[in-house]
């Protein structure tokens, strides 16, 4: 059956599976580096596949390289989550350690978080809205953002949570995408628990101090109660003693801090206590004493009043009295005393001087002896059994813990098995896919020869095509230099066509200056003509008056003399006329030869 992976797997979860192989930090870090090559932060389905195979070549004793890959391998080795040393490295405080949001991201972000005025060291939602809202990212994600942050699920912010909110909307302005679940390295070292969920305690009972004081009876009720009623009980029924004698000795056993409260203060302990070493250090309970708002000085005497044996750390029950004390301050208004009564020292922490003061005072009281031995034998016993049953519940409180730790270990154990079960049939999946992608390298192997050999035959294609350009080129040239003799020949003919323009202007100018000359003489002919055609006309009349004079002249030989005068004087008339004429007749030939 084919097993769905998620669509990525998260850095820290990736590293942790990955760790199991045995295999050194750096030779990981390699194999990281070639499985996420685009740097995203997170392994896809392909990015896990080709882990799993790069671990398996690491573990064959090959070099880390994507060469490989292609190699027949053994399966990669995980060591069982069963073994001693694989639930150690998984519970081990330095896995926990590693943190995402470098250091100094977290200056910055503190920065900004001090500028915003957290009330009690949190922030609420309408005071980290602008600043999250400049970021321009949508509403939806800022959600998201928002509940990945609040890790505890407190509707505020404090300062490590306000650092994951920021780093994620930086990396969210980056395009990276928002995670659904936060992943453990982004969880911060604080709220680490085995990813038990909210974080202790602080938030819970010290913020709201208001609330002790409501809930819980007043001191001076809670100092003189349940123990000294227990006490006087146990005293009268072991030594059928009258009720008279009130011994100062329960006094002595009684704390000032209430029983109600000491359970409430034992959470924020074992939640606090992150190294399980059953002491906590100032790092450890800054953020819960800054918490109540009360100034360092105040903060550091009551420090200096609970560590009472000045190690610079405190036990459960030295915790608890500081709390105690934080507490009268917040809420009673009382300020720490300058050394601790007997009344405020941890029970654990009282001495033996301390038993015969108190058993002095009490003889001093009854002032018989035996009474006073069965007293004090009475009260070294109720201490002894106080001890006893803090111890108890200590233990089973520790035990508690263990138990659900165990549990937890076990869950993950049953999820580990799970996975790699998955991975079992995800091995013979990708098995059975290296298989079909070598199928698909043979063919294109093949694919690969007839490409060579297109290619062969493409490049004598393109030697013939590059010979053919060489030639074309010197054609090219060879028409580019006829075609510049041409430019220069077309610039010689445009001259001669400018010259003959110029010339055909001028002839034109003299062809119109002929042709009116041409019709001036047209019409000189004309008139010539008009001019012949009348001396014709008139040539005719002399040629008929001549032929009448020689008809006439004919005519007259017959006629008598007697007439021959007046024939004379008319002949002379005639002869003057014809000699007129014959004068006009020679200019008439004259003029009709000039035309």
């Amino acid at each position: 059956q084919l097993i769905t992976l998620p669509p990525f797997l998260g850095a820290a979860d990736a590293a942790q599976f990955l760790k199991k192989s045995g295999l050194s930090d750096s030779t990981l870090g390699k194999i990281w580096d070639l499985a996420d090559p685009e740097r995203k932060g997170f392994l896809d389905k392909r990015g896990f596949f080709v882990a799993l195979r790069l671990v398996a070549s690491a573990q064959g004793g090959n070099d880390i390289s994507l060469n490989n890959l292609n190699q027949t391998l053994a399966a990669p080795k995980f060591r069982d989550t069963n073994t001693p040393l694989l639930s150690t490295s998984l519970s081990t405080p330095s896995s926990d350690s590693h943190w995402a949001v470098r250091s100094d991201e977290k200056r910055k972000f503190d920065g900004i978080f001090e500028s915003l005025l957290p009330v009690n060291g949190l922030l609420s939602g309408d005071q980290v809205k602008p600043v999250l809202i400049n970021s321009k990212l949508p509403m939806d994600v800022l959600g998201r953002i928002w509940d990945l942050g609040d890790v505890d699920k407190d509707g505020h912010l404090d300062r490590e949570e306000f650092s994951v909110a920021m780093h994620l909307v930086y990396r969210a302005m980056e395009k990276e995408p928002v995670p659904s679940v936060l992943p453990s390295s982004l969880i911060p070292p604080s709220k680490r628990k085995k990813s038990a969920g909210a974080l202790p305690g602080a938030v819970s009972v010290l913020p709201p101090l208001s609330a002790l004081s409501a809930n819980s009876p007043p001191l001076k009720d809670t100092l003189h109660s349940t123990p000294s009623h227990r006490s006087i009980t146990s005293i009268n029924s072991a030594g059928s003693l009258s009720p008279k004698p009130s011994f100062k000795s329960p006094a002595v056993v009684n704390w000032v801090v209430p029983v109600a409260d000491r359970g409430r203060y034992n959470d924020i302990f074992l939640k606090t206590d992150t190294d399980m070493d059953g002491l906590v250090t100032g790092g450890e309970v800054m953020e819960i004493f800054m918490l109540s708002n009360l100034s360092k000085t105040m903060l550091a005497q009551i420090w200096g009043l609970a560590d009472t044996k000045q190690t610079g750390k405190l036990s459960r029950e030295q915790f608890s009295l500081a709390m105690w004390l934080i507490h009268q301050k917040v809420i009673n208004g009382l300020d720490p005393p300058q050394t601790l009564s007997p009344e405020m020292i941890p029970p654990s922490e009282r001495t033996t001087t301390s038993d015969n003061s108190s058993s002095t005072e009490s003889a001093d009281l009854t002032g018989i002896k035996e009474l006073d031995d069965i007293s004090q034998e009475i009260a070294q016993l109720q201490r002894e059994k106080y001890t006893l049953e803090q111890d108890i519940r200590d233990k089973e409180e520790a035990i508690r813990q263990k138990n659900k730790e165990i549990q937890e270990m076990l869950e993950d154990l049953d999820q580990e098995s799970g996975g790699l079960q998955d991975l079992e049939a995800q091995k013979q999946d990708a098995q059975q896919q290296l298989e079909e992608m070598d199928q698909q390298r043979n063919k294109l192997e093949g694919m690969l020869k007839d490409v060579h050999l297109k290619c062969q035959d493409q490049s004598t294609l393109i030697s013939s095509l590059q010979t053919q350009i060489h030639s074309q080129e010197s054609d090219l040239q060879s028409q580019e230099t006829e075609l510049s003799r041409t430019k220069s020949d077309l610039n010689k003919l445009q001259l001669e066509e400018k010259q003959l323009e110029q010339n055909l202007l001028t002839g034109r100018m003299q062809l119109d200056s002929i042709i009116k000359s041409l019709k001036a003489t047209q019409d000189e002919i004309n008139q010539a003509r008009s001019k012949l055609s009348q001396i014709q006309d008139s040539q005719q009349e002399v040629t008929k008056t001549i032929e009448q004079y020689n008809n006439a002249l004919n005519g007259t030989h017959s006629q008598t003399h007697a007439g021959s005068m007046t024939n004379l004087a008319d002949m002379s008339e005639v002869g003057f006329s014809e000699r007129e004429n014959g004068e006009f007749g020679a200019r008439v030939i004259k003029a009709i030869q000039l035309i």
